[in-house]
């Protein structure tokens, strides 16, 4: 794990509402104090914030039967404070100033740290934090105030309370937000804000491969890239509530591994076909733990995982399933219960980061392939096949070195997808081969097009306009032509693409006979005027397609492109693992079994591999490897 795995508690205490945004920096406070008195074995009980969020009901409901608390809802947040209190965890309050600047949430611009250094100094001291509007509350209930975060800057802080702080994770919260504070206070996290020279000496104190709590107020780009070569990773958790109550499972153990597993696809549950383009949809995102444990689940618009057309036709998923496999096993245990044989959950990461860029600063790959090594793990406990990522520069030499070390460090990886940081459709779909360990190669896959709301990229479009260049993408087994209008470039490998979907694009309806660009919307006030974003505008691009174009998943195009693009390598392996299962059939399918690989055997050595193939699948079929 490189998540904490919180003890269980007895009691988990709760209220039945928190009124403000004091109460709740007071209660995401005592929460914090009470999960790092859990975590050290001294403290039973723990909180949960409540919210009424449909995904976060589910999760609270599961987690009570999971872990057998009993629940206890006291009156108000004084009344949690005051329980903590006497059980001696809670030993005053630090003061802070709430940030009241009009600067956007999670945006650059001037801010005042002091919830910040609060947040930071809560954790040092076992206080809760109490804003200046209500210190009067604090006293009034007889709590002592312990130190005072106004007029505190960060780097303050840093210089006096760093080298006490968790050098395992480090928080980039908004200070204008109580989000996220539990889990910083119960980790000891330091907390900062935005990026700069403070984030640079930060992230160098911090061991490699941890992960970065929250989102932090700056540019994407600005706060990922130093994360990214001081070798660490993003979670995009600045919205989660209740973390340190939601992980104390451990999935294979006290969480079985099989309500977590989706079925593998086969190579032999493929098609042998010519004159078609396969083609792939992946949604953008998935390496966003917040959303994946709220909206994208149980969103109120029912845009993505709840869209009505989920399990109408084939789509890729981005999902960080090793977090949710350690901060709440329940959504991804919903995710996987949940889909349909359509939908394929593909492993985005490990964590937000450039992996052309992963440890740069630090000199060394090695953290890389410890990130590696450990999210193959998951790989393997999901059933996943598929990694996800995003890169400064997909194609650069550090890109391909960073390939290699995956491929090297996870042989069961059929192919790994890519985008770039910008724009997405930079690799315009051609495909790099990294070698594993064992001299195969393994695809690197760019994103040919994406579906993107108001784009001046050529490659990204709205869903009408992607239809129509996929349409003309070249057939597998057919040369790529010259004459089609709607080609922007010619593909390097023909018959193969997959479209990223950007996930927060609107759009909007539009008859077929449209004219280009009807679909594009105003996002400002594209959710009012009833556009859609997600999975339908998907739907609206899957059925504009001709009928020599396969939609496929994510997984079944990996499996496709192997065998196509590379028979020999792919075939032989697939061939040996189903010759592996000939020890334990019943000797009626062994003889059987035996003939149809000796076939497939033949036709390799002819280089046949669509004979090969079928023999194959003949085999696989009587091993049951296959409906």
């Amino acid at each position: 794990r490189y998540w904490p795995r919180f003890p269980r508690p007895k009691t988990v205490l709760t209220v039945k509402e928190v009124p403000t945004v004091d109460a709740a920096f007071v209660l995401q406070s005592v929460a914090g104090l009470a999960a790092k008195a859990a975590l050290r074995g001294g403290n039973r009980d723990m909180v949960w914030y409540p919210i009424g969020h449909p995904a976060y009901l589910r999760w609270h409901e599961e987690m009570l039967r999971q872990t057998r608390a009993n629940e206890q809802v006291l009156p108000d947040v004084w009344a949690v404070v005051e329980h903590f209190r006497r059980a001696g965890i809670v030993k005053g309050y630090v003061l802070f100033r709430k940030d009241a600047g009009d600067r956007r949430l999670h945006q650059r611009g001037a801010y005042d740290p002091s919830a910040n250094v609060a947040t930071v100094l809560a954790a040092r001291l076992g206080a809760v934090m109490v804003s200046e509007d209500i210190e009067h509350e604090a006293r009034a209930r007889g709590l002592q105030r312990l130190a005072d975060a106004r007029g505190l800057t960060e780097e303050q802080c840093y210089e006096h309370w760093a080298a006490q702080c968790s050098d395992s994770v480090l928080a980039l919260v908004d200070p204008r937000v109580p989000h996220c504070r539990a889990e910083a206070i119960a980790l000891d996290a330091f907390v900062l804000a935005t990026h700069g020279p403070l984030l640079e000496r930060a992230l160098a104190r911090i061991r490699p491969d941890s992960p970065i709590l929250g989102w932090g107020a700056g540019d994407e780009f600005q706060l990922t890239e130093p994360v990214s070569r001081w070798a660490l990773w993003q979670s995009a958790t600045n919205w989660c509530l209740n973390l340190p109550v939601l992980s104390t499972e451990q999935v294979g153990s006290t969480f079985p591994a099989s309500s977590i597993r989706a079925r593998q696809r086969s190579l032999w549950d493929l098609t042998w076909e010519d004159g078609v383009h396969y083609t792939s949809f992946l949604m953008t995102d998935g390496d966003n733990v917040q959303w994946l444990m709220g909206d994208f689940q149980f969103g109120a618009q029912r845009s993505w995982w709840n869209s009505p057309v989920r399990g109408k036709f084939p789509m890729g998923w981005g999902a960080c399933l090793a977090d949710l496999a350690q901060l709440c096993p329940y959504a991804l245990r919903n995710l996987i219960r949940t889909a349909s044989p359509r939908d394929d959950r593909v492993l985005m990461g490990g964590g937000y980061y450039y992996p052309d860029l992963f440890g740069k600063s630090r000199n060394s790959l090695e953290p890389l392939r410890l990130h590696a090594r450990r999210i193959r793990g998951y790989l393997r406990l999901t059933g996943t096949s598929l990694l996800h990522m995003n890169a400064a520069k997909w194609d650069s030499p550090e890109a391909i070195r960073a390939y290699t070390v995956f491929a090297e460090e996870i042989p069961e990886l059929q192919a790994i997808l890519m985008v770039q940081y910008a724009p997405y459709t930079a690799g315009k779909g051609r495909v790099l081969w990294v070698r594993r360990r064992d001299g195969t190669e393994l695809p690197v896959i760019s994103a040919r097009f994406a579906i993107w709301a108001h784009s001046p990229f050529p490659d990204d479009g709205p869903p009408a306009e992607i239809a129509a260049k996929l349409n003309a993408e070249p057939r597998l087994a057919e040369p790529a032509t010259s004459d089609a209008e709607n080609r922007s470039q010619p593909a390097e490998v023909p018959g193969f693409s997959w479209v990223t979907v950007h996930c927060w694009s609107w759009f909007k309806n539009a008859p077929d006979d449209a004219a280009a660009g009807a679909e594009e919307t105003d996002q400002a006030t594209a959710a009012a005027s009833g556009a859609k974003r997600g999975l339908e505008p998907v739907a609206w691009c899957v059925r504009r397609l001709d009928p020599h174009v396969r939609v496929v998943t994510p997984t079944e195009l990996a499996l496709l492109m192997n065998l196509r693009l590379r028979p020999e390598q792919t075939l032989r392996r697939a061939v040996a693992e189903l010759h592996l299962r000939l020890r334990t059939a019943q000797p009626a399918r062994r003889s059987a079994a035996r003939g149809f690989l000796d076939k497939a055997r033949e036709a390799l050595v002819k280089r046949n591999y669509r004979q090969a193939f079928l023999a194959g699948k003949n085999a696989a079929r009587v091993l049951g490897v296959m409906p």
